[in-house]
């Protein structure tokens, strides 16, 4: 039955591979009912064969070759030229919209199969292999001492045990006997043997079950919808909160049954959002809802007149952005050990500064990123939209325009149509008369169709932190300079505006602070954070009709400021979490 299991699984990987999924998210052609006949009923749509991201595909490499080897010699043979190459070529994935949307979306939902993937990861496996098996104290680690015993008489049980034992890390369950078997009839040469091992290893590495989330469920499946077995429920929680394999707790909760049980896997559930290692699947969903990857890379400017004498004293470098960005993943991180909520990301004064060049931005000291972070001493820095990561562009000109839509439609999930055909190309450019807010005025508020959108809904979001420079620094003039860099004057930045973050309401503020209360009064933060959570975690945009409980459910909990180590937790409590629906 696995084997029959396992070939189902090739087809559908063939079939990716030669295009023949196409049509929705699915992977499937879309389907619509003949006419005159009733649409069918909702059901939520779930991705056949998910395969690894990018960073799980990374992660899982480096996670199976150091619990295999130990970390001396999975660092050593991760070190290696052309390991190292494979691994850091691996195709990146991309940022899949939301129908409808054109700007949003995550990138673990790209399903799509390049050449590229293949590629690599048949030729990272034949390596790895060839650097287990080649290497005779290695093969040793991998063995144990029958790889080295002269007698002969245990080879076979030599072999049969690594591939058990190997496979349990690569294909994140335990093998059964077909499963050995197969994997045992591609070896001809001696058991032992270099090549035995390398082709156990390179086999295992280019599996469907390694690539991808092979899931079958349990045997006693109700109808279409069925419980995830226990190791594949174990897979699903441990990519999800630490995006690589299950560590040696998980997988014996699966072993024991444990994690089948509702104590067990509520147990193993904190354990995993508890831990350190979420760190890098909180970045990750906070980056791409927040849009921090859209900033430029900083160093890129360096050597242009205006830029230069624009930032003065500060030399931002290739990994300025990284640090920028990285600064957020850490204000989640700590918010979730020290019993934050949802709303202290929008509202927290600490900076997680680590670097000292991100440290001058803010005028802080440098965080060691273990004590207590230091306070932003600047009264005007009130939270999240005055945080670098939302206020930089990479360029001497702040964009009013870019700032508001980020906040409009990636943090509200505000709706906006798109720009007319004539306005797509049009460039802000810095003027060395008119402060950045007069030129976005004159440009999008005064003629055509741009006022419509830009004055109520676009503009007033981004003008609002004008008293940060492009680099995030606060500022009360803004400092005007000609072609050549020289400044020419400085003018009066204005931060009075009319947001109408609920529409209809004509109250004007002047501060980032009175926007972020705004924000938290109209209760679309939260249910925009229910949207984009749940398009995260299952891949998928959501649909209202059969997803509404969960969306509901995660509004619900963090509207109710329940610390957001709890919110993002329940999840995978629910029952969608936890279940296969092969409909």
């Amino acid at each position: 039955m696995r084997r029959l299991r396992f070939a189902c699984a090739l087809v559908m990987v063939a079939a990716t591979l030669l295009g023949a999924c196409k049509g929705d998210i699915n992977g499937g052609p879309s389907q619509q009912p003949p006419p005159g006949e009733p649409p069918p009923p909702a059901v939520p749509e779930e991705l056949p064969l998910r395969r690894l991201s990018a960073v799980q595909f990374q992660n899982t490499v480096r996670d199976v070759l150091t619990r295999a080897l130990g970390a001396p010699e999975a660092d050593a043979v991760l070190r290696d030229g052309a390991v190292a190459s494979q691994l850091q070529g691996y195709p990146r994935d991309l940022r899949v919209s939301i129908p409808g949307e054109s700007h949003g979306g995550f990138s673990r939902m790209d399903q799509g199969v390049q050449q590229g993937h293949i590629d690599i990861a048949y030729s990272l496996g034949l390596r790895v292999g060839e650097l287990l098996g080649s290497n005779a104290p290695r093969r040793g680690l991998l063995l144990g001492s029958c790889a080295t015993d002269a007698s002969t008489a245990n080879d076979e049980t030599c072999l049969v045990d690594f591939i058990s034992r190997f496979g349990r890390l690569a294909l994140r369950r335990p093998l059964d006997a077909d499963d050995v078997a197969f994997y045992r009839e591609a070896v001809s040469e001696p058991p032992v043997s270099p090549v035995a091992v390398q082709k156990v290893v390179a086999l295992m590495l280019t599996a469907p079950e390694f690539l991808y989330f092979v899931e079958h469920g349990q045997a006693d499946a109700d109808g279409t919808v069925t419980r995830l077995t226990a190791h594949e429920l174990a897979a699903r929680l441990s990519y999800h909160f630490w995006q690589t394999l299950p560590d040696a707790l998980l997988t014996e909760a699966a072993d024991s049954g444990a994690l089948l049980t509702d104590a067990g896997y509520r147990q193993q559930v904190e354990r995993l959002m508890g831990d350190a290692r979420a760190h890098q699947a909180l970045g990750e969903f906070f980056s791409q809802w927040f849009r921090l990857d859209d900033l430029e890379e900083f160093d890129r400017r360096v050597g242009d007149p205006v830029f230069d004498a624009f930032r003065g004293d500060f030399t931002p470098t290739g990994d300025t952005r990284e640090r920028i960005n990285g600064e957020v993943a850490d204000l989640v991180s700590w918010l979730v050990s020290h019993d934050g909520t949802l709303q202290d990301v929008l509202t927290d004064r600490h900076a997680f500064a680590r670097d000292a060049d991100l440290a001058t931005l803010y005028g802080v000291p440098r965080w060691d990123g273990v004590s207590q972070p230091p306070t932003f001493s600047e009264p005007q820095r009130s939270g999240l939209l005055t945080r670098i990561a939302f206020l930089a562009t990479g360029s001497a000109n702040t964009r009013p325009i870019i700032k508001g839509y980020r906040i409009r439609n990636a943090l509200l999930c505000g709706s906006i149509p798109p720009p007319p055909a004539d306005a797509m190309m049009t460039r802000v450019e810095l003027s060395p008369e008119l402060t950045t807010r007069e030129v976005v005025e004159r440009l999008t508020e005064t003629q055509g169709s741009c006022p419509s959108c830009h004055r109520t809904r676009l503009n007033p979001l981004g003008f609002v932190t004008e008293n940060f420079d492009a680099l995030g620094r606060f500022r009360s003039t803004q400092r005007l300079f000609d072609s050549t860099g020289q400044q020419v004057g400085e003018r009066p930045v204005r931060t009075d505006t009319v947001p109408s973050v609920v529409p209809g309401d004509t109250r004007s503020v002047s501060s980032a602070a009175e926007v972020t209360q705004l924000i938290l009064d109209s209760g679309q933060y939260e249910e925009c954070f229910a949207r984009q959570y749940f398009r995260y975690t299952f891949a998928r945009p959501e649909s209202d009709a059969s997803d509404g409980p969960i969306l509901e459910a995660l509004n619900t909990a963090a509207r109710s400021r329940q610390p957001l180590r709890a919110v993002l937790a329940s999840v995978a409590l629910r029952p969608e979490f936890q279940r296969k629906d092969f409909r």
